[in-house]
Parts: structure tokens; C-alpha cells; sequence
């Protein structure tokens, strides 16, 4: 392909050259082999830790593992690792973001009988219903909201 045939492509506006260049990547395959492998274990470790009985510890058990395993697969699979810091700082702060979004959404479920007592006790009611289980008891002294 003549220079002349080659598209240009535009970042921002200004042309750039070379962009279709061949080039090594920064990684031997025997690294992707081995995060390969250490994803296989992580997997099998997740598989392991969900038959063991570690009452409270489970969840933070099974986080940490997840945790490692995105590591991984961002680091080496994403380039992160050998990438500009900057991508690496827009990255995390996305994900911090997304972890701030959901905070506030938890909050916002948690505290929701607080807002609205009936539609909580309404909430439950039906979903025990739908799944078989049996509605809470009111309080003592309260009665349950009756259906509309």
C-alpha cells in the first residue's frame, strides 16, 4: 500500500502518522500463560472457598479473590501494568466512581422503611409471597397495612 493510499487518522483534530505500524508487544506469552494459570487457581480457589463453611469471613474471603483476579486481568490483560500512569489514574478513578454510586444506592435501600414504614412492610410482604416465605409479624401494637 502506497503512502499516498494509507488513511490518516485523526486524534483532536491533527493527523497522525504511523498509527498502523507493526509493533512487539510489551509481554513474552509465558506471561499470559502464567496469569492464565494463576486465574485458573483463583478460580478454583473461588469454587473451594464457597463449599467451606467461614460464617462472616465468607463475603470478604470471596471479595478478595475477585479482587485479585480483576487485578490480574487489568494489569496484564488491559496493559495497565506497562500503560501510562494517567490511564491507570482515569481507571481507578472510574471505579472508585462506580463503588460511590452504589454506596449511595445501598444507603438508599437500607433506609428505605425508615422513609416509608407501609411500602417496606408492603415490599417484604409480596416478595415473601412470590418466594414462598412467611411475611413478617407486625410489632406489637401495630397492624399490618391492608391491600388496596
Amino acid at each position: 500500500m502506497s503512502a499516498a493510499s494509507t488513511p490518516k487518522v485523526y486524534i483532536a483534530g491533527k493527523p497522525v502518522e504511523g498509527v498502523h505500524e507493526v509493533h512487539e508487544h510489551v509481554s513474552p506469552v509465558s506471561t499470559y500463560v502464567k496469569v492464565f494459570v494463576a486465574l485458573l487457581v483463583l478460580t478454583a480457589l473461588t469454587y473451594g472457598v464457597s463449599y467451606m463453611d467461614l460464617g462472616a469471613a465468607s463475603l470478604p474471603v470471596a471479595m478478595l479473590v475477585a479482587f485479585a483476579k480483576a487485578s490480574l486481568v487489568c494489569m496484564f490483560f488491559m496493559h495497565l501494568k506497562y500503560d501510562d500512569r494517567y490511564n491507570v489514574f482515569v481507571f481507578i478513578s472510574t471505579l472508585l466512581f462506580v463503588a460511590i454510586f452504589f454506596a449511595f444506592t445501598i444507603f438508599d435501600l437500607v433506609q428505605r422503611d425508615a422513609v416509608n414504614p407501609e411500602q417496606d412492610t408492603f415490599f417484604r410482604m409480596s416478595f415473601g409471597e412470590k418466594f414462598g416465605f412467611e411475611p413478617p409479624e407486625p410489632p406489637e401494637g401495630e397492624h399490618a397495612p391492608a391491600h388496596h
